[in-house]
């Protein structure tokens, strides 16, 4: 998200004031303003303190040397079209078993709306409520010794991951599942997490069903999605928020940093403009569908399926004004930054070492999950291999070497374990 620099300025001042207040006053009322058992109970289903990466590739012994004990992975939908088990969903099991093997646990990340949709199963049809949720039991009985721990669902308010389900629709989808996989197992900590839109929209239609979650998750990036968020002292006062909102753990199930990106100058973007055949963004919004049929495929597929309905002043405000503007550019544009942090190796390695530790000393804090293991050949968004947007999160480079991130959370999450 992109704010006007001058509109930036003035609500990073407030916060500024803000955040530290939010901090010591929520510390000052004991912090933890419910019970702290929830968390003691969350802890001991998971084993402690949960020090986890996303999406990781099966270096076992690197990940452990990380002191990394879990992983979080997307499981597949678990039948094919015949109602057998599908092969991606076997070889999934199969490519997890390993993991456990080397005392590696797994955070499941069953799947999103379209998964469903797909299969004919729709959430807003009462009448496919019963399949969803046999589902959801099938996920907790059939995983059981391998998943450690399962979010339902990933980011519901993200367009990418949600549309067509409005947050009401997400909310019931998310809710049906927590109960009918809580009424079949209450060993393994379950629960969904909170990401971009979804961090305001969703949290108070989800407290019907918050009895039936272990934990709340929260995926943060500040200072890589934004320019307004300044300090990294509002990693802990948001958590607290999201706390006291939902009575629940908080589990940070993505948080990281960009590695590498800067901003472009006129004439960069300017040029790469160019190289779609228009001189300038104002031309280019005079004819934007064409503009946006010269995109790269992943790119243009992603605005074509989800705002292709959009007017075309909307598009082009998408576009060059939006989160998108930093994909078309390849950039991370100038206040993209916590005060403290570059985006730079070195930058992201203190974000780690600064971070970890404080989230620890949160009662409330059930683990946290880095995003993410490896650095990105492209953009999964826009396909692009030189924007740094998705790029750049990984704790080992492109060539599986480590880079300074990976030494920074071994040592935090050492601490941790040996604690």
């Amino acid at each position: 998200m992109k704010v006007n620099p001058t509109l930036a300025k003035m609500i990073s001042f407030f916060l500024a004031i803000l955040v530290p207040i939010l901090s010591l006053s929520f510390v000052q009322s004991g912090e933890v303003p419910v019970s702290d058992l929830e968390t003691s109970r969350m802890l001991r289903k998971a084993g402690g303190f949960m020090t986890g990466v996303c999406h990781a590739n099966p270096d076992y012994t690197a990940i452990r040397n990380a002191n990394i004990g879990w992983v979080r992975e997307d499981v597949p939908f678990p039948y094919d079209e015949d109602g057998r088990l599908s092969r991606s969903y076997l070889y999934w099991k199969e490519r997890m078993q390993p993991y456990v093997k080397e005392g590696i646990r797994i955070l499941a990340i069953t799947p999103n709306p379209s998964e469903y949709l797909e299969n004919g199963l729709d959430v807003r049809n009462a009448d496919d409520v019963p399949r969803i949720q046999s589902i959801a039991r099938f996920y907790a009985k059939d995983l059981k010794g391998i998943a450690g721990a399962f979010q339902i669902a990933n980011e519901m308010g993200v367009d990418r991951f949600t549309l067509p389900f409005t947050i009401a629709d997400a909310a019931k989808f998310i809710g049906v599942q927590l109960t009918a996989m809580r009424a079949v197992s209450d060993d393994v900590p379950i629960g969904y997490n909170l990401g971009g839109a979804g961090l305001y929209k969703l949290p108070f239609r989800m407290l019907r069903y918050n009895a039936y979650a272990d934990y709340v998750g929260l995926d943060l990036y500040f200072g890589s999605f934004e320019n307004i968020i300044k300090s990294i002292d509002a990693y802990p006062a948001i958590m607290r928020l999201f706390h006291i909102v939902t009575g629940k753990p908080i589990l940070l199930t993505e948080f990281g940093y960009i590695g590498c990106g800067e901003p472009k100058t006129a004439e960069e973007k300017r040029a790469i403009l160019e190289e779609y055949g228009f001189g300038s963004e104002e031309e280019a919004a005079q004819d934007i569908d064409a503009f946006i049929s010269r995109l790269p495929g992943p790119f243009r597929r992603e605005i074509e399926k989800y705002y292709g309905d959009l007017s075309s002043e909307e598009k082009a405000q998408l576009l060059f004004q939006g989160e998108y503007a930093n994909h078309l550019y390849r950039e991370l544009p100038e206040g993209f930054e916590l005060e403290g942090y570059p985006h730079t190796p070195q930058g992201q390695a203190a974000f780690f070492a600064d971070l970890i530790p404080r989230l620890r000393a949160l009662r409330f804090c059930a683990g946290a999950f880095v995003y993410m293991w490896h650095d990105s050949d492209r953009c999964y968004v826009c396909g692009q291999p030189d924007c740094p947007v998705e790029t750049g999160w990984g704790l080992i480079d492109g060539e599986g070497r480590p880079k300074d991130a990976y030494y920074a959370v071994k040592e935090t999450f050492g601490k941790i374990r040996d604690s």
